[in-house]
């Protein structure tokens, strides 16, 4: 009996996680299965009837059969006189269509009680989630409306506006108060963002109350974490954001002009169509970033990482990329004219269609760059490495090529006119033509492969 028992809970167990791992939907259809599954049987049975279904299905009609045997005695002699034999049988019917959705309700039952009890529980986990996010947000809300009180006495009752609009200096007997003030306005600040995490309409509405306070541009949001936030669209104008972590995040359509971002992390960060225009993005990482469209004209990018990151039809006019990391960067129809990208490194990266027109790209490296159809009148190229360069259709008329490397680079219908080559590096350039060399200055002190100096009627250097 013990044993029987151990087997039977064994395999109660097996078909409670059969039904646990079975979603509704399939245990409906498996419900179904075996209601009908009776029916199918009774048909087959009386479809195809053979001797003995009714003995081990039960379906079909049974039979009981026994026998009687009677004796007739002779009362005088005792002797059996006559034996008759009855045979009786009795007939039970088959089962019926009722029999059948009883057993078939008593095997569902238990089921339907398991579907409503997993219906309860996931109707019971919902709800506690949504009393759980009703709870989240309310305790947001306090945050906020508890940050702008203790922001709004600091500002009043400890004089932080009063000594902000002072304007003083580090050698005023009142700035040290001043500064003791910005560090709590700012310890409040980082804790509110924190707090809020990943609440754009919150932060947003701490970034407000920071601009009516005058108090963007204050070192308060200086270092802080905000990586991976949606701030789409969010007013951070002149706001203070130096080194802080802005990887991931979305600041699409942001308004950020003349924000300060030195050293700010913004690997892969979203700037698409973003207002950066005199922002200081200097030491920046911008790795991966997403700046198409963006407007950063008279940013300063200096010594920015830019590497692989997306500025195509960006506006860089004036702008400071002085020794910034471009390797592999998409500056595709980017506006460039005028910007200063002295001794940037422009290795792999595809400059097609840019504008450079009066850019200064002295001492850049622009090696395997893409530069076809390019506009580069009138730019300064002077001692930079074009080695391997696409330059195919661009315009190079009246750009400063002295000391250039071009070795290698493709230069098919180029503009060269009005080009000073002096003392630039053409040997092996690629589909360079004896009317384009002529068209500009100083070609005579270029450096050729022998070949093309023949043909130039040049002697042997």
């Amino acid at each position: 009996m013990g044993v029987l028992w151990l087997v039977w809970r064994v395999w109660r167990e097996k078909l409670v996680n059969w039904v646990k791992s079975l979603s509704t939907r399939q245990l409906l259809i498996q419900i179904a299965i075996l209601a009908a599954l009776p029916g199918v049987i009774t048909t087959f049975a009386k479809l195809y009837p053979f001797e003995g279904v009714g003995e081990w299905t039960g379906i079909g009609k049974d039979s009981n059969k026994s026998v009687t045997t009677e004796q007739e005695i002779n009362p005088k002699t005792k002797e059996v006189t006559k034996i008759t034999k009855k045979e009786t049988e009795n007939f039970q019917s088959a089962k019926t269509l009722w029999d059948w959705l009883g057993l078939a309700g008593a095997i569902a039952i238990p089921f339907v009680l398991f579907s409503f009890q997993q219906a309860e529980q996931r109707r019971s986990e919902k709800q506690a989630e949504t009393e759980k996010k009703i709870a989240d947000n309310n305790l947001r809300e306090q945050a906020v409306e508890a940050y702008i009180d203790r922001m709004s006495e600091l500002l009043i009752d400890k004089e932080l506006k009063v000594l902000i609009d002072k304007q003083l200096e580090e050698s005023d007997p009142e700035y040290q108060k001043l500064d003791a003030a910005l560090d709590i306005a700012r310890a409040r600040t980082l804790s509110v963002l924190r707090r809020l995490d990943q609440d754009t309409e919150r932060i947003n509405s701490v970034f407000e109350f920071l601009s009516d306070a005058e108090l963007i541009d204050k070192p308060i949001l200086k270092g802080a974490n905000l990586s991976g936030a949606n701030l789409s669209a969010a007013n951070l104008s002149a706001a203070n954001l130096s080194r802080a972590n802005l990887s991931r995040a979305n600041l699409s359509r942001a308004n950020l002009s003349a924000a300060n971002l030195s050293t700010a992390k913004l690997r892969r960060a979203n700037l698409s169509r973003a207002n950066l225009f005199v922002a200081n993005l200097s030491g920046a990482d911008l790795e991966d970033a997403n700046l198409r469209r963006a407007d950063l004209s008279g940013a300063d990018l200096s010594r920015a990482n830019l590497r692989a990151a997306n500025l195509r039809r960006a506006l860089l006019f004036v702008a400071n990329l002085s020794r910034a990391y471009l390797s592999r960067a998409d500056l595709e129809d980017a506006n460039l004219n005028d910007a200063n990208l002295n001794d940037a490194n422009l290795n792999d990266a595809n400059l097609r269609r840019a504008n450079l027109s009066g850019a200064n790209l002295s001492g850049a490296y622009l090696s395997r760059a893409n530069l076809r159809r390019a506009n580069l009148s009138g730019a300064d190229l002077s001692g930079a490495d074009l080695s391997g360069a696409d330059l195919s259709g661009a315009d190079l008329s009246g750009a400063d090529l002295s000391g250039a490397d071009l070795s290698g680079a493709d230069l098919s219908g180029a503009d060269l006119s009005g080009a000073d080559l002096e003392d630039a590096y053409l040997s092996n350039a690629k589909k360079l033509t004896l009317d384009q060399v002529k068209s500009a200055k100083n070609w005579e002190k270029a450096k050729y492969d022998k070949e093309f100096r023949e043909k130039l009627g040049l002697p042997d250097s």
